[in-house]
Parts: C-alpha cells; structure tokens; sequence
C-alpha cells in the first residue's frame, strides 16, 4: 500500500523499486508504458515521469524517448563521492579505493599528448594505465585512468615500467609534500567500446572524463593523468569559500 505521508510520485518510486528488486521486472525488461503505469497506479502522468525520473537518477532503469523505461539494476549501485577542497582532500581519493594496474610502456605521443606534457610529437614517454576499484573484495569498477609521464631518467624509467614498482613509485612522486598545484578539467563524454568493457558497461555509456596535470612545487610537471569515470558511480563535490583576508 502507497505511504500517504510521502510525496506520492516518491511512494510510487519506492513501490516500483521493491518490484524490481523483487524481480518482477528482470534486468533488460522494460517497465509498463507511462499510459499504463497511469492506469495501473490511479496517478497522472506528471508523478508517474517524477518517479521514473527517481529510478533513473538512482541508476536502476534507463529511460529513452520512444523506447520507454528499461531496467539496468535490480538494486541502486553504491556511489564513490569525491568531496574537494584543496589537494590533501584530492589526494583522499585513494584512500576511498583501491587502483590495479593493468599495463605499464613506453609509447611515442601523439601531437594531444606531447600538447598536454610538453614535449616533441614521437617522444616516448611512459605510460600507466589502471582501473579503480571500490574498495571490498567485491568491489566494483568505477575508474579507468591513463597516466603520463614526461620524458624521464634512465633509471627512473626502468622502475616505472616495472610492474611490482610502477605504481608505488608513482604514488611517492604524488605526495602531499612534492605537490606545488594540481589543475584539472572535466567533461562528459560517452565511452569507447574497450572503456566500457573495462568498466563493465555499455560502449556509449555516459562518463565524466578528468583530466589533471600534477606539478611540484617548483613548477615542474610531475604527471598527467586522464580518467573515465561512469557516470551512474561516481560523483564529484566541490567546496567553495571566500578567500581569507
């Protein structure tokens, strides 16, 4: 029975996510049509589309103009939200997951990447990427980033293209104590076919790219790294505050 003491679009949202959690409507089914659910629930069609509008946002159906509502989770997904405020917070972010690196080479860059680390098209430069987790044994990924370094020492080379050292050595040189600035951007972007698989999703899925270039603190660029993020996973918070006098 429907809670009068709430919102009646949000008791409908909460009716229908009982019902697929229930499985009565099954991951890739699709849900009644709206003129159905109108029918079906004695509501109109605004609250109807208000709690779909609840179901969508919660990650648990997808919702297409002309295709109606289908169901992309029996449960809502557990959301990694990142709250920043200066660099100590942003360096926080590890703390909350757990990155796994899945290659570790040297590439020539293209004319973008030699843009972004300041340095000649064709330089061979290293390459990280990696794939974060949630933290858990279970734990979902959420993240796939591509890590950049400028042209370094020989030595320095040599460990960071070492699997058992890269990461680790990345992970000092990031340091609170090194760090001068960190400037990074976002934007939306759908994911490739072989960033979806990674991230277990579709190709076309929605993302939120990141993209952050990390200085010490005499100026000098330590990094580039570039991370997909999906979108029904992970958010980001920022703080704002006046500067003080």
């Amino acid at each position: 029975m429907l809670n009068k003491k709430i919102p009646r679009y949000r008791a409908i949202a909460e009716e229908l996510m009982q019902a697929i959690a229930g499985e009565k409507y099954p991951v890739g089914t699709q849900l009644p049509a709206e003129s159905e659910l109108c029918e079906q629930l004695q509501a109109s069609r605004h609250t109807i589309r208000e709690a779909l509008r609840i179901l969508e946002e919660r990650g648990l159906i997808s919702r297409r103009q002309g295709s109606g509502s289908a169901v992309i989770a029996l449960n809502p997904p557990a959301r990694l939200r990142q709250i920043v405020d200066n660099i100590e917070d942003l360096l926080q972010y590890g703390s909350a997951s757990r990155l796994l690196l899945l290659k570790a080479r040297e590439i020539p860059v293209d004319t973008s990447q030699a843009l972004l680390l300041g340095c000649a098209e064709g330089t061979r430069c290293i390459e990280l990427t990696g794939l974060r987790r949630e933290r858990g044994e279970s734990g979902r990924p959420f993240a796939l980033s591509q890590v950049l370094f400028p042209p370094q020492s020989t030595l320095r080379r040599e460990i960071l293209l070492k699997r058992e050292t890269a990461l680790a050595t990345m992970l000092e040189s990031l340091d609170a104590s090194n760090l001068g600035r960190i400037e990074q951007t976002f934007d939306a972007v759908a994911l490739d076919a072989a960033t979806a698989s990674h991230l277990q999703t579709r190709k076309g899925a929605p993302s939120l790219r990141a993209q952050r270039a990390y200085y010490d603190r005499q100026g000098a660029l330590i990094l580039v790294a570039i991370s997909w993020h999906r979108a029904d996973l992970f958010r980001i918070s920022t703080v704002l505050r006046h500067e003080s006098s």
